[in-house]
């Protein structure tokens, strides 16, 4: 009886064993591609202005003055989305680990590395 027991605590602890360990991996994205902006025509980056207001306490992601024009055939690293109250873009690093944003818009396609 008590070695049913034992059996049973083993099982369970494997299979939280596996389940975390499967969880990890895919928060780090062991197999998750990296989202590339191939850029098509010359394109501004814009700098990163974060604001917070009282009525907002979150703080919020606004584009700031042009940092960086990448040329036909250059890429970037998308970071993340930028959904804004005029436009909508990625947020994007740069090869020089320089980080900013680009407007959607027909100056790049999305691909996958």
């Amino acid at each position: 009886m008590w070695a049913k027991s034992i059996t049973n605590r083993i099982r369970s602890r494997f299979a939280l064993v596996v389940f975390v360990g499967l969880g990890v991996s895919t928060v780090l994205g062991c197999s998750n591609p990296e989202t590339v902006l191939v850029i098509e025509k010359p394109t501004d980056v814009y700098s990163i202005i974060q604001t917070s207001s009282a009525e907002d306490p979150n703080t919020t992601v606004q584009p700031g003055n042009v940092i960086a024009t990448l040329r036909a055939g250059e890429t970037a690293r998308a970071v993340g989305v930028y959904h804004g109250e005029d436009h909508d873009g990625f947020k994007v690093k740069l090869a020089d680990g320089t980080e900013g944003l680009i407007f959607a818009g027909d100056s790049f396609r999305v691909t996958s590395r």
